[in-house]
């Protein structure tokens, strides 16, 4: 059975899928290994992509994983959006142990999740979420998956710094007056 990790009430989740609200759960440190823990997050296998852009919900700000940040993320084991890793650098929230566990258990490498062993998964996560419309995954179309690039947090936030527009733009420089 697929365990859920991140699925804040501030994302609009609630019951039994709900891991409470975000901001009570803010720490002021992590992990000791809480980058290799993002890192892992960041090349978790994708279940579905949602084209959606979010920001932070405690901020309002816009962050590394704004684009997509509802899709969900998996490693065979655990599911998570793809924007829990941003909750994790910047708020610390706490982990399971267990999965603390597995992440450290294999050497925070995220695990190969191909073929047949990738269609159980999302379709019980397809029917963990009730989503009856969508058909089952045929596992004889599932490709070893690439590895995806996110940038870190300090690639995003110099990267951003140095796409935004500097000096007076959107306005015109002002005609001199005739004396």
């Amino acid at each position: 059975m697929l365990k859920l990790l991140g699925f804040f009430n501030d994302f609009g989740y609630s019951g039994e899928v709900s891991a409470g609200p975000l901001g009570g759960q803010v720490q002021a440190s992590g992990e000791p290994d809480e980058a290799e823990i993002v890192r892992y997050l960041d090349v978790g296998h994708h279940l579905t992509y949602f084209t959606e852009a979010g920001v932070d919900v405690l901020t309002g700000e816009v962050h590394r994983h704004t684009s997509g940040c509802s899709s969900l993320v998996t490693d065979g084991m655990w599911v998570w959006r793809a924007d829990f890793a941003h909750y994790l650098e910047a708020y610390h929230v706490p982990l399971p142990a267990a999965f603390v566990a597995r992440v450290r258990g294999l050497h925070h490498q995220m695990p190969k999740l191909v073929g047949a062993d990738f269609a159980p998964v999302f379709d019980e996560i397809i029917l963990g979420f009730g989503w009856t419309e969508i058909e089952p995954w045929d596992a004889e179309s599932v490709l070893r998956p690439q590895p995806r690039v996110v940038p870190t947090r300090a690639e995003f936030v110099t990267r951003a710094r140095q796409e935004r527009p500097t000096g007076f733009w959107g306005k015109a420089p002002r005609k001199p007056r005739r004396g």
